[in-house]
Order: C-alpha cells, then structure tokens, then sequence
C-alpha cells in the first residue's frame, strides 16, 4: 500500500465514523452526507501533511543521509540536517555517530599502516649498519688480518662493539613493544626521587668524565616522595640524563633540577648542549629519529634512537608526558612531573569526545 492509498483509507474510515455518531444522533440525512463530504476532505488534508511533513519528510531524510553514507560520504561532507521527531532526530544522531566512529577507526588503520611501513624501513636501515660493520671485519680478519695480532685484535673489539650495539637495539625494540602493548607489569611505590636521581649520577659518572661532563643536582630538597614505578623511573631518568651527556658540548653541563611542589614533584634534566631545532622537537619521541646527523659527535654514534620513545610512552603509563624546551646553541630542558600519592595519580585525564552531530 502506497502513501496516497493509506492517507485515503484513513480520511474515509474517520469520517464514516464521525458521521456514523452523527446520524445516530439524529441529524438530518442532507446534513450527515455534507458532514461526510467535508470531513473526509478535511481528515484526508490534515492526515497528508502530517505524514507528508513530519513522518515521510524525516523517513526521506534518513534514506538520503544513509544513501549518501554508503557512497562513501565523510561525516563532515554531510548535510545539517535539524529532525522535528525526537525519534528520528535521535535515528539521525546515531547513524552519524557510528559513521564517525567508523572513520576514526579507517583513519587509524591507515596511519598504522603507514606507520608498519616507516617502521620496517628505519629498522631495516638501523639493523644494516652495525651488522655490516661487523661483517666487514670479521671477512677481514678470514682474508688474512688474522695472522697480525694487532690487526686481529682491533677487529674483533670493532666487530664486538657492533654487536653490542645491535644487542642493545634489540632489547630496546622488545622492550618497547612490551611497553605500547601493555605487556609490562608496572610496579607502583612510594620512594624517594632524590635518592633514585643520586643513582643515576653515579651509574652515568664515568661516562661523563669521558667527555668532560659535568653532572650534578640541586642541593634542596633533600628528600621528595613520588609515587611511581621506582625501575621504569630510573630507566626514564638514565635515558634523559645519558642523552643530556651525549649531545652536550666538551666541558658542558648536566643539571637535574627536583622542584617538590604541592601534590607532585616536578623533575627537569637541564644540559648545555647543542640545542634541538624547533621543527625537530615534536619528532625526537618517534623511535630511531634523531637530530641532524651532522650535529652528532663521535660519542653519539652508537645511540639507537629509540631512548626518547622509550621514555615517552613510560612516563604516558604514568599518566604524565615529558616536556621539552631547546635552543640552539644553548642547551635544552626536558621536563616531566610525578604525584606523591595514589589520589593524585589515579585522576583521570580523559574528557568527553565532542562530535558534530546535529
């Protein structure tokens, strides 16, 4: 039954029901037959726009807004529709929220796989070089250089310290894979950050004699209780603070500055090195990036480009991000915070996604 014949059926039994009650008042024949005339045109007129202008009119809507989605409409390529019925208002409101999601969920796909691609050819590049340079001694040493025992010697530390790069690389990656997929098992305390800073300097201090470093703290405070992960901590701190010496300058400085403020302590890693570039500061956290090459002393070769990513998603597990400040020439400061107690830490950060809807 089409929409003319329903609107028929229903002006034609409505008013022979009116006129049914009329007649068996007692109303004149003459008038009960005009009373059914007029009735059924008016009842006929009023069904046909309300089913004309506020059911089909939205059914219509609805029909162009899911034609258009299945053509491969994006969410904001879609008319604003406004709907007089809250049923089909809500109808309309889902069907673009899914649409949204949907899209959300395309575009990520797409960017994991750009991202599965980049990934492939930095690791494919990274991997080569320590593997090559060990190759290339050890096919050395089998062509002759073995008889020379200085030769010999100088080759398998060069092929030694190759491999200990390539070993480091790959505990990195796996240990970062853990951390993104949530496979690390965080093991959150209260301790002292001071105390664990001091750790580090020693840890770290021949290596910044090597180079001439200076590393130290400031004096106060002498003790700040953090609530946090007390291994994932350090590891975050010995990555800051090794980079710090790194790409510092010969004779240059280290400073861990350790603020306790009110409801978290704010931790700063301060060095006076070459400085970061502001279109490269968004970049360092993605894993094998590293700052212009040229810049890098001999030091910095067997850096990985994976500590900053490490450091990054770590300090995401606890609900904090590093901060960075860079000028050339001058140094830079990375900075991140930490709670002191579990209140502080287990306040969510997540708001209310604001779609467009309507």
């Amino acid at each position: 039954m089409n929409k003319s014949s329903l609107i028929l059926l229903i002006s034609i039994v409505s008013s022979l029901a009116i006129t049914g009650l009329l007649y068996s008042a007692g109303m004149a024949q003459r008038l009960v037959v005009l009373m059914l005339i007029a009735s059924s045109v008016i009842i006929y007129s009023v069904t046909w726009i309300v089913i004309e202008f506020v059911i089909f009119r939205d059914a219509v809507k609805l029909r162009e807004l899911m034609s258009m989605l299945l053509k491969g409409s994006r969410t904001k390529d879609l008319p604003k529709v406004r709907y007089n019925l809250k049923l089909t208002g809500t109808v309309g409101r889902d069907i673009r929220l899914l649409q949204k999601r949907k899209e959300n969920e395309i575009d990520k796909l797409h960017e994991m796989a750009n991202f599965r691609t980049q990934f492939i050819a930095d690791i494919s590049h990274e991997l080569k070089t320590p593997i090559f340079a060990a190759q290339g001694y050890v096919h050395t040493l089998l062509d002759g250089a073995m008889e020379d025992k200085e030769v010999r010697l100088k080759f398998l530390k060069k092929s030694a310290k190759s491999l200990d790069h390539l070993d480091r690389m790959v505990h990195d990656l796996l240990e970062l894979s853990q951390i993104e997929t949530g496979n690390v098992i965080m093991m959150y305390d209260h301790f002292d950050i001071v105390q664990l800073t001091d750790e580090v300097i020693d840890d770290l201090e021949q290596s910044a004699l090597k180079s001439e470093i200076t590393v130290r703290r400031n004096k106060t405070p002498r003790e700040a209780i953090v609530y946090a992960d007390f291994i994932r901590i350090k590891q975050v701190m010995q990555n800051l603070v090794s980079n710090a010496i790194k790409y510092n300058v010969d004779g240059g400085k280290v400073t861990i500055k350790i603020e306790d403020l009110s409801d978290k302590v704010l931790i700063s890693v301060i060095d006076t090195g070459t400085g970061i570039p502001q279109e490269d500061i968004s970049k360092i956290f993605n894993r094998f990036y590293r700052v212009d090459k040229s810049r890098t002393k001999t030091r910095n070769r067997a850096s990985n480009g994976l500590g900053l990513s490490i450091v990054k998603h770590l300090l995401e597990s606890h609900n904090t991000k590093v901060e960075v400040e860079s000028e050339i020439g001058k140094g830079s400061v990375f900075t991140f915070s930490l709670p002191k107690d579990k209140t502080a830490f287990h306040v969510t950060k997540a708001k209310s996604e604001e779609l467009d809807i309507i």
